[in-house]
Order: C-alpha cells, then structure tokens, then sequence
C-alpha cells in the first residue's frame, strides 16, 4: 500500500490525503486476517498451570477481563454499532490509567485480542505489569 491513504492527527498537525487511497479499503480485511491468527501453542514449562488458574478466576470473575475479552478471539472490537470499525473503551471502563491512552489518536483503548498473549509484553492495557 507504500502508506498512500489518509490519515491525520490534530494534535500534531498532520493531515495527509493520498489519492489513489489504497488503506482504507483494505482495513476491514487486514482486521479479519488479524483475528483470524491461530494462536501459538505455548513452549511446554513456559508457564506456571496454578498461577494460570488463578488468573483464569480473576479474568473471569473479579478483574471482569471477559466482559471485553470474550468468544473465540477473545477480543469485542466487531461487537460496536459498525462491525468494520472497531470498538474503542474510554480508559475507565478498564479501569487502567488514562495516559496511556491519551498518547494515542483517539485517547482510547481497542480490546487486544489475547491469542499468543505470552509472547508480547508489556502487559494490560497500560503496559503496567513487564510479565504475566
């Protein structure tokens, strides 16, 4: 796509409008090809099974992770008004820190979903904790 489409982001002042627009179109494919990743089989002793269990109950419980992290891709970004745009979380329905956020463009938090989740830190939705 060379990066030819539109983007912009007022708090810098950037505003570019590429023609022919090639991202665009494609966002709504790259998002299905992206949640349709198989996940990678953990590396046998990579993690503790009783901590995982723990954290099983406080995902599903307590912590209330699966009101967004949920079905298969374990992720609600189809689940808005528009299923090709994902959904966005204002920082307190996370209940993370709103700085994180705010250095993004639209200073919210899409629900990352958590195949493969080991592999990649920092984790939560503030880069908060360096490991599981």
């Amino acid at each position: 796509m060379g990066g030819r489409g539109r983007f912009s982001d007022p708090r810098i002042g950037l505003f570019i409008n590429e023609t022919p627009e090639l991202v665009t179109p494609k966002l709504a494919v790259l998002l299905d090809y992206q949640l349709h990743l198989q996940a990678p089989t953990p590396v046998a002793g990579s993690f503790d099974r009783a901590a995982a269990g723990r954290g099983a109950e406080l995902f599903h419980g307590q912590a209330g992770c699966s009101r967004c992290h949920q079905g298969s891709t374990l992720t609600d970004v189809r689940r808005g008004p528009d299923p090709q745009q994902p959904l966005l979380h204002a920082a307190a329905e996370t209940g993370m820190d709103a700085r994180y956020a705010e250095r993004s463009a639209t200073g919210q938090y899409r629900t990352t979903p958590l195949r493969g989740l080991q592999q990649h830190g920092p984790f939560f939705h503030d880069g908060s904790a360096a490991d599981l």
